[in-house]
């Protein structure tokens, strides 16, 4: 049995969902944790005490003024509220009593009135659009629960904006007669759609930013219009628009009134649109899917109650199918409506806040069956609304979970469900769909949640929640500059066809190519063609085409076909699929946790990969391809999610496009020579012997010359494809040699790493030996890593504003980021103090081998945690998204130059260099590093680190069924 809850120790916990009792889902209901995914910040403790702006009275009822203060003492709610709160405060039932206790706790002790009022309360996704003089920062609130996010409010985002953005127009001052000719409104609305666009795009990346939300519901209506979709478009012009002369009247009204608050029609429907455009292409750039609130319903006086009816958004819902829309407050009294929209629409979710404690008793009951007529409970979600006063937030939890406890068990004793399903329906609402949804993760900090409610086994926590929840979305939109020459500039040597040289670069996403004109696929195809026929006519004796794929194992697969076939695949732009099982399946095609049977994607042969096969005598040649999703609608032209090669160049695409980083990459192969021993038939191996035990680094003894000649015939085959080495020499383990592979482009010099592998192991066969990567051969001696160099280059500034960052954020990373590049147990045998393999702690050094990072230079950077084994597209791009986190947060460099030994330091040394994290030192403790990264989730996409987690798993849960010697044979076969 799991462990009992640390976190919340009163929380209830339910062994086995199947036998639950009644008595489980009520002890459930009462002290599962919540997550409220609409709320505001609270007063400073010099406002909490109320005033005129804020009446105490306004915890139970929206109105103001007269009809709050001279009625309100006779409506249930505050009724109801005045004596639950006489419970709290332990005081007489009157209001004058609970203002009085309130007074003094908030006198003696504001923070634990604020802790009390709290408690049960997870986490908190925060509207910060209030009034920031009298209110605590939404960060400020992270002391009393453990998540508090930002959601973000586009019509105050817009206002501070204008107001800014007019300032630095120069247009007329305050108390002046503004007046200027609507062509200066024009390209003011012009840049104002550029800026406003580009901030939402900002903080839909910001780690602390959740969603958005609108209060088009209060100044305008629901009703918004989509015309102005179309204003921004190519071609269209703004000059005769309805947006431009509203905008023009309200601009002006603006800058002569100082008053920036938007409340014109065409303007306010303009940011919503504009807000929900960028929303859906942030789906194809960088996959994320950021939900967008909307108030609906109840509100203050100044709302239109006809038009804050939402079903009046169903155009809009149905515009931006990619956009989630939560529509806030219950929309009471349009409960009803908004409940079809959520059900109706896969992108429509219903919040039933507000209400609680606004309504009676019967009121909310009423609310909550309503919006459980027709609403899957997994599109329903659970907010306070607390704003201003911590009781706000105790009031509407303490309300809705008793109305929660008396619905479904009514609802079990009608035999309506079973007491499993209506748990399963009370923490979904309470906890697991705004924790879906808004993408917390919180499940992986707090397991025993997963725990509490039998969602989870002592064996594994990654159990999925919410199943009725979407998935997670995933970046999928790459683009890489590739270079393609005309047929007159080709001079294919006799192994390579060539792609530089005075040719033109293409933008191409895998399946698109635009540029300075525009390509359609029949233009791609031909140029494919035309490629290939060249690369043909230098290599006129090719048969065979072996169309190359890396399955997260590190396992290189080939699909072979012949020439014409591939030549006919080529020019009618047809591709070879392969099922995608391949990113869960096993180096011997075991499927792993969570494999399926189901679904294909497509190879597209990127030629500037196309290369002859050395060291074999087949008539053949291999070629790198993209993944292309299955979209059923053909021709192949998406990228799939899950592609390793485009999730690399989709990094590298970012730093040369946001920070103008030209990332160059090489990596040195240490490879082990071996003798293999096989079974009596020959049909498998037994044992692998060294090659020869007089050997040392870069030395040329009596036996390492045997070696020599198959050594050198693989630097010149690798020349012939263009791989110069720099350098190549012995290392120290017995038949060990290492070889240096030139920096190029991040792609490429992956795509570089695995032809040279194939040529090494391709030649040592021919010699009869077998060529491992495995990391560590023999216990006594050093063992085989893949160093990996990276450098940031760029125009002149660029070291100096970006180097820092950049490897800030791949330090706080590193321990993820080993996950991709130790990929084994073994991997981990091989690194250590001492022992020149990287040490034991995250930190870096200049020219300091006793680091993970090793700085070579002036942005040159050595990352030494990294062996053979693996696949490297991932490994790097996984370093390339932390060093994006790094820039895009401007990391501080907290590690100095460290130019020791770190084990050999005492805590008082390290700490100096900023030195307090260690390695994982297992496979199990990077991998849950890599879990719990939200970063690289995101940067890398939820589903391919998924896939990825669950054939690591998998494969180290199979290994361990080995004995050690059975492990070391198996896996040095493989690699």
């Amino acid at each position: 049995m799991a462990s009992y809850p640390v976190h919340y120790p009163n929380l209830h916990h339910v062994s086995d969902l199947d036998s639950a009792t009644i008595q489980d889902l009520q002890l459930i209901i009462q002290t599962f944790p919540i997550i409220d995914n609409h709320a505001h910040n609270l007063l400073t403790e010099d406002n909490a005490l109320g005033g005129s702006e804020y009446p105490f009275e306004s915890i139970t009822s929206e109105a103001q003024g007269h009809a709050l203060l001279d009625h309100v003492h006779t409506a249930l709610p505050h009724i109801r509220g005045v004596k639950q709160l006489a419970q709290f405060y332990q005081c007489p039932e009157t209001l004058q009593d609970v203002k009085s206790a309130r007074y003094e706790w908030i006198r003696r002790d504001y923070t634990a009135l604020i802790k009390r009022s709290l408690q049960g309360t997870h986490a908190i996704l925060m509207d910060d659009g209030l009034s920031p003089d009298i209110i605590h920062s939404y960060k400020w609130h992270r002391q009393f629960v453990p998540t508090v996010s930002r959601i973000v409010r586009i019509e105050a985002i817009a206002a501070d904006l204008l107001e800014h953005l007019a300032h630095a127009a120069g247009f007329m001052r305050v108390g002046l007669d503004a007046d200027w000719h609507i062509s200066q409104t024009e390209s003011f609305l012009v840049r104002f759609n550029t800026v406003f666009r580009n901030q939402i795009r900002t903080l839909a990346n910001d780690p602390d930013v959740r969603g958005f939300k609108s209060v088009v519901c209060y100044r305008t209506g629901l009703d918004v219009s989509l015309d102005s979709r179309n204003n921004f478009r190519p071609q269209q012009s703004l000059t005769e628009s309805v947006l431009l002369k509203s905008f023009h009247d309200f601009l002006q009204r603006a800058v002569g009134d100082h008053k920036y608050r938007i409340e014109q029609k065409e303007v306010n429907d303009y940011l919503v649109v504009a807000v929900c455009d960028v929303l859906e292409k942030l789906i194809d750039t960088d996959g994320e899917n950021v939900p967008f609130q909307f108030h609906t319903g109840l509100g203050d006086t100044d709302i239109n109650l006809v038009k804050s009816n939402p079903a009046l958004m169903q155009p809009l819902i149905e515009a931006f199918p990619n956009v989630d829309f939560i529509l806030l407050h219950s929309a009471y009294p349009y409960t009803r409506e908004a409940g079809y929209l959520a059900t109706s629409y896969s992108n429509a979710w219903l919040d039933i806040g507000e209400v609680f404690p606004m309504l009676s008793r019967d009121g909310e009951e009423s609310v909550l069956r309503q919006a459980l007529e027709l609403t899957p409970s997994s599109k329903i979600l659970w907010s306070t609304d607390g704003h201003f006063y911590p009781e706000t937030y105790w009031l509407a939890n303490k309300q809705f979970r008793e109305a929660l406890e008396r619905l479904l068990t009514v609802y079990v004793a009608a035999n309506d469900m079973t007491v499993a399903q209506a748990i399963d329906l009370a923490v979904d609402i309470l906890f697991w769909n705004s924790n879906s949804l808004y993408k917390l993760d919180e499940e992986r900090r707090f397991p025993e949640l997963l725990h509490a409610c039998g969602r989870a086994s002592d064996e594994s926590l990654r159990t999925l929640v919410n199943g009725g929840s979407k998935t997670p979305s995933f970046r999928s939109n790459v683009s890489t500059a590739v270079t393609v020459a005309g047929p007159s500039e080709l001079r294919p040597s006799a192994s390579l066809l060539p792609l530089q040289g005075t040719s033109s670069t293409l933008a191409l996403r895998p399946g698109i190519i635009t540029g300075p004109t525009a390509y359609s696929t029949h233009t791609l195809s031909a140029q494919s063609v035309s490629v290939f026929d060249a690369f043909m006519q230098a290599n006129p004796s090719l048969k065979y085409v072996w169309l190359q794929f890396l399955d997260y194992t590190g396992t290189l697969r080939n699909r072979m076909v012949t020439v014409p076939q591939f030549r006919k695949q080529l020019a009618a732009n047809n591709h070879s699929y392969v099922t995608t099982a391949l990113t869960r399946l096993l180096q011997d095609d075991q499927a792993a946790t969570g494999c399926s049977s189901t679904g294909q994607f497509f190879l597209q042969p990127d030629l500037s990969t196309l290369r002859l096969n050395k060291g074999l005598s087949s008539p053949s040649a291999t070629v790198q391809t993209w993944w292309l999703a299955d979209t059923n609608h053909p021709p192949a032209t998406e990228p799939y999610d899950r592609c390793p090669r485009s999730t690399l160049q989709y990094q590298a695409d970012i730093l040369r496009a946001d920070f103008s980083i030209n990332i160059l990459m090489g990596f040195e192969i240490e490879v082990v020579f071996m003798r293999p021993v096989y079974n009596e038939d020959g049909s498998d191996f037994v044992d692998f012997k060294p090659l020869h035990l007089n050997h040392s680094w870069t030395n040329l003894s009596f036996q390492q010359l045997d070696a020599l000649p198959m050594v050198e015939e693989i630097v010149e085959s690798l020349g012939e494809l263009d791989i110069h080495l720099p350098v190549f020499h012995a290392e120290s383990a017995p038949g060990q040699w290492e070889f240096a592979l030139p920096p190029v482009e991040p792609v490429k010099a992956v795509d570089d790493l695995f032809k040279a592998k194939d040529v090494i192991r391709n030649i040592a066969k021919k010699h009869g030996l077998k060529a491992t990567l495995y990391p560590r051969p023999f216990a006594a001696t050093c063992g085989s890593a893949c160093h990996a160099h990276f450098s940031i280059n760029g125009p002149p500034e660029t070291l100096s504003r970006f180097e820092d960052s950049f490897l800030a954020g791949v330090l706080e990373h590193l321990p993820s980021i080993l996950a991709f590049t130790l990929p084994i147990e073994e991997s981990y045998a091989r690194i250590g103090a001492g022992i020149w393999a990287g040490g034991e702690y995250v930190c870096w050094g200049s020219q300091n081998k006793e680091v993970p990072l090793r700085k070579c230079g002036p942005g040159h950077y050595e990352l030494k945690t990294i062996d053979g084994i693996g696949n490297s597209y991932l490994g790097m791009a996984a370093l390339l998204a932390a060093g994006i986190h790094g820039l895009r947060s401007e990391l501080p460099l907290a590690y100095k130059d460290c130019l020791g030994d770190p084990t050999q330091m005492g805590p008082e040394a390290r700490a100096e260099l900023g030195i307090t994290t260690k390695l994982p030192v297992s496979l199990e403790l990077s991998l849950k590093a890599l879990d719990r990264d939200k970063v690289l989730r995101r940067g890398l996409g939820y589903a391919l680190v998924d896939d990825y987690l669950a054939v690591a798993e998998s494969l180290a849960e199979k290994l361990r069924e080995f004995g050690d010697e059975k492990r070391r044979v198996w896996l040095m076969s493989r690699y």
